[in-house]
């Protein structure tokens, strides 16, 4: 699993998102449901968490083959 920090758009909370995929391949943009806004959202990847380091890496740097999350 990868931990993703993402912001959502409208109130501008950020949480992370546990997922067993690369978000890389779906865009920087999310459309979830918020846990503040109490509906569905559109949300923003900021970057990732690496699973061996924890170091974050911005969705920037994770879009070139060397930061694959995955």
């Amino acid at each position: 699993m990868t931990r993703w920090l993402i912001r959502c758009d409208r109130c501008g909370t950020e949480s992370t998102l546990n997922v067993g995929f690369d978000l890389t391949n779906l865009g920087s943009k999310l459309y979830i449901y918020c846990e503040h806004c109490r509906r569905n959202t559109e949300h923003t990847v900021l970057g990732y968490y690496d699973d061996d380091t924890g170091e974050f890496t911005l969705f920037e740097k994770a879009l070139s083959i060397k930061y694959k999350s995955l």
